[in-house]
């Protein structure tokens, strides 16, 4: 029960954040194209993905039955499986229309760029801060261990 209370508390947190940087995201596209308002379904579908993303950023980089795996495969696991989540919702939510291939491609890259834009911002912050991922991963299983 402790371990599931512990999942939860990290995919809380998590996702807390992924859904602060997407009503931001989303405001701000708003603001642009005139909407008075954001409709209630992308608050649902924003809530829905940030859960999603907190726990399969929870499975990256919890290390699982002493598995060690490299912070590369964690990101490019992350990446995709975040990718095709985000497919899934472009196609059940039609965000865009399915068929149109300039749509798929301008939404891939767009994936693409920001995916990449997070990975090397936060890189460039530890690298300045003087925080190396491992010596996060270390601190947060120790920490796991000592709950």
């Amino acid at each position: 029960m402790k371990k599931f209370l512990q999942y939860i508390a990290a995919v809380k947190a998590v996702a807390a954040l992924a859904f602060a940087a997407q009503a931001m995201l989303v405001t701000v596209v708003a603001m642009f194209l005139g909407w008075g308002s954001i409709p209630i379904s992308y608050i649902w579908q924003m809530i829905g993905l940030a859960l999603l993303y907190g726990c399969l950023q929870h499975i990256a980089f919890a290390d699982h039955e002493g598995k060690h795996r490299r912070t590369a495969g964690r990101l490019v696991f992350l990446g995709c499986s975040m990718f095709i989540a985000l497919v899934g919702f472009a196609l059940v939510f039609q965000w865009f229309p399915a068929q149109s291939p300039i749509h798929w491609l301008a939404f891939a890259g767009l994936y693409a760029l920001a995916f990449l834009t997070a990975v090397f911002t936060l890189r460039l912050v530890f690298r300045l801060g003087g925080i190396r991922y491992d010596q996060m991963l270390a601190a947060y299983k120790a920490n796991r261990e000592e709950g």
